[in-house]
């Protein structure tokens, strides 16, 4: 029996209050709503240097100049969830590349690696032993060989999953990324390509050449000696850090945390603080930071001036801007946003972190290069 024109009418009434609803409910932009917490002229510079609330639902920074770390929060940590602090836990994303890279300076300090070292040579045993003829200074500067993600079916399909339901596009231990790196291949000699894969491998293999893994090898070695006890890395959803920020994509659809245990020396699983990473600046900025020297060029990485470190990018200066030469790292993951950059001349640094899907890397630019134009 076809339906009369009233119970169409009806239906569609219903269906057109449906879409209503869901609209009232559904996913927003984030945007950061009104609660500031820490220091409040920090919390003002940021916001102006973000350009206004728009983009972010919580952000955390901290300042250091002086040896003294600032922090200050804006929004919150999520729909329901409190203020934002300088100790909200925020997925660090590729931030901690420069973990790893500094890692690997104080293991060459330690004489347990040497930078010209084959990185296959730290996994004997392994498909990377056989394939990784490049060494661990290639490696950290993005010169391996190898591709920026695994280039297996299987890892591409998870990846082109992950954008559809917001789940992580990561999976495996150590011993995957190894096998995976081994797989692609890690030659050496090679252009400078923006390797995840690299620089999990780098990690990994770091790890195994010390007896431990890279979870134990971070916090023995970086964040229990500086006393970066907010700063951890979760395996798996569970153990990602009560009160953390949650990640929001830019349309405000939640977003799975990124976890993978052989991924977070790239920056998948690492969670991290504003203050946390701020002591880490200011121990890097006055070389009491095991590894320090992680942050000096060696290699250049573009044709624009860029140069990299074991990790870390250092850009000229930028007179038009009124930038000094700045010393970084950022991070993105499903809906976190990352940046710390240092103006080693200047003595001074700034961390951001953010979820959403806007970068942060300009607004930390404009707070460096606010802090440049006042110097005495």
């Amino acid at each position: 029996m076809r339906p009369s024109r009233k119970t169409l009418l009806v239906l569609a009434g219903a269906v057109a209050t449906g879409v209503l609803a869901a609209v009232a409910v559904g996913p927003h932009p984030p945007r950061l709503g009104p609660e500031r917490t820490g220091d409040a002229a920090l919390a003002a510079r940021t916001l102006e240097a973000l350009g206004g609330a728009q983009g972010h639902r919580g952000v955390a920074v901290a300042w250091v100049e002086g040896g003294t770390v600032t922090t200050a929060g804006l929004g919150t940590t999520g729909r329901g969830g409190g203020p934002v602090d300088g100790d909200t836990p925020f997925e660090t994303g590729s931030v901690a590349k420069g973990l790893t890279g500094v890692l690997l300076a104080d293991a060459v300090d330690r004489g347990e690696v040497r930078l010209d070292e084959p990185i296959g040579a730290l996994v004997p045993g392994t498909a990377l032993a056989a394939s990784g003829t490049a060494t661990l200074a290639e490696v950290a500067t993005h010169r391996s060989g190898l591709p920026r993600l695994d280039p297996s079916p299987l890892a591409t399909g998870r990846a082109a999953l992950a954008g559809l339901t917001a789940s992580t596009p990561y999976s495996g231990d150590a011993d995957d990324v190894l096998q995976a790196a081994g797989n692609a291949g890690a030659p050496g000699g090679a252009e400078p390509e923006y390797s995840n894969l690299g620089s999990a491998a780098l990690g990994d293999a770091l790890a195994v050449r010390a007896g431990t893994t890279y979870e134990q090898l971070l916090a023995e070695r970086l964040t229990g000696p500086l006393g970066m006890t907010r700063t951890t890395v979760a395996d798996d959803a569970s153990e990602v850090p009560a009160g953390a920020a949650r990640p929001v994509a830019g349309n405000g659809r939640a977003q799975d945390p990124w976890t993978a245990p052989g991924h977070a020396p790239a920056g998948i699983g690492p969670h991290s603080t504003a203050a946390d990473l701020g002591t880490l600046a200011a121990a890097l900025l006055d070389g009491s930071a095991p590894g320090a020297w992680a942050l000096d060029p060696l290699v250049p990485y573009d044709d624009d001036g860029q140069q990299v470190g074991l990790a870390w990018f250092t850009d000229p200066a930028d007179a038009e801007r009124g930038l000094p030469p700045v010393t970084w790292h950022n991070g993105g993951t499903g809906g976190t946003r990352t940046y710390v950059g240092l103006d080693r001349e200047g003595g001074r640094a700034v961390v951001l972190l953010a979820t959403g899907s806007d970068g942060v890397e300009a607004a930390g630019e404009a707070l460096l290069a606010e802090a440049a134009g006042r110097r005495p």
